[in-house]
């Protein structure tokens, strides 16, 4: 979630500062503010008990705004995107999948390459499956 806000606070504050070349259409400030408002309904909730709500917005947030974002990125970065033949927009947008579905998936078997000790070192919360040793270090 983290890293969704990141890049949508990034964008965000991009398109603001561009805002006079129209590079972000309505929809987009939308979706890019909605990993903020999750952040601030986190801090809200946290201090008052009974909002189980959250965790289902924060699914939510992602299944929607991941792609929304993507989309957003897209468009942005790639402003000749739509002028790309249909199958190279769909190759893109499979790239797209593919790479979700791997993130995804390294994030399930973090355990085959991750130690507990790189979430301690990183400030993370050690996962359910986590495999336990010492961090990774390059030199």
């Amino acid at each position: 979630m983290l890293a969704l806000w990141a890049v949508g606070t990034a964008v965000l504050l991009s398109g603001v500062a561009m805002r006079s070349r129209g590079a972000i259409p309505w929809g987009g400030w939308i979706a890019l503010a909605l990993p903020s408002i999750w952040i601030v309904l986190a801090i809200v909730t946290r201090r008052s008990p009974g909002f189980p709500f959250l965790h289902y917005f924060e699914v939510v947030l992602t299944l929607v705004g991941a792609p929304l974002l993507t989309w957003l990125l897209t468009s942005v970065l790639l402003p000749d995107y739509a002028a790309l033949p249909v199958p190279h927009r769909l190759r893109a947008i499979g790239v797209t999948i593919v790479v979700g579905v791997l993130a995804f998936l390294l994030g399930k078997f973090n355990h085959l390459f991750l130690t507990c000790a790189d979430f301690a070192v990183s400030g993370n919360n050690d996962p359910a499956n986590c495999a336990p040793g010492r961090p990774f270090h390059l030199l």
